[in-house]
């Protein structure tokens, strides 16, 4: 099934396409009809998100996996010389907070201007509201994984597109371990929050696809993907 996002899904294309849509903005909302307070709102929530995504959540993410390697010294290290703990980033001019909800108002905002008799195709290419549908077969899934921090230990985010199907069936292997059954997910991404196998300070996780339709796994298998997680 072909399918039609604008908005795209890696936190790096967000960001420009973010910087552009809130350039473009101010030239083309007046145009239909939205007015200067809406403008003015929604570059102040874009803004935000933009400096969540490119200063707040890195930095969150880094203190974050110093936090883990100092508790693991402090616990484990048989060295004499005192250590002090990482102190957090510190933020010197953050932007102001704003309510959640940022993508919803945006999108309502994005059907607002289609919907202005004044709307038309040159308009939407400026603003970069027009999709480019996607046509292509994807036999398996692809995704992405990435290490983050969870309550107390690392998780593994797996980010995925269903192009149109129910959902993806998810195996995962530790080490030398057999591969089994991990998830059914319908609504990415899906966390994996196991913890570390008992007494291991660092294990490798292998994690593969299949689609998942009419409550069956369906197709072949996507390539495999790793990741390392612990200090």
């Amino acid at each position: 099934m072909a399918t039609n996002s604008y908005f795209p899904s890696i936190s790096a294309d967000q960001i420009i396409w973010l910087t552009h849509y809130a350039a473009k903005l101010p030239i083309n909302g007046p145009t239909c009809e939205i007015t200067a307070p809406d403008i003015t709102a929604t570059l102040t929530e874009i803004q935000y998100y933009i400096w969540i995504l490119q200063h707040w959540h890195p930095a969150t993410q880094s203190d974050a996996k110093e936090a883990t390697a100092y508790k693991y010294l402090v616990i484990n290290d048989l060295g004499d010389t005192i250590i002090d703990y990482p102190k957090p980033t510190i933020f010197l001019a953050p932007p102001a907070a704003v309510k959640p909800g940022i993508q919803k108002r945006l999108f309502s905002q994005i059907v607002r201007i289609k919907a202005s008799l004044n709307y038309n195709e040159a308009i939407g290419q400026d603003l970069g509201i027009i999709a480019t549908p996607d046509n292509s077969i994807h036999l398996v899934p692809d995704f992405t994984l990435t290490v983050e921090m969870g309550i107390d230990h690392s998780i593994v985010r797996i980010d995925f597109n269903k192009y149109g199907h129910e959902g993806i069936w998810i195996e995962s292997r530790r080490g030398a371990e057999e591969w089994s059954f991990l998830a059914i997910d319908t609504l990415k991404p899906y966390l994996d929050e196991r913890p570390l196998a008992e007494g291991s300070l660092h294990e490798t996780r292998e994690y593969r696809m299949r689609w998942w339709d009419k409550s069956l796994p369906q197709g072949e298998w996507s390539a495999v993907q790793k990741v390392v997680l612990g200090e």
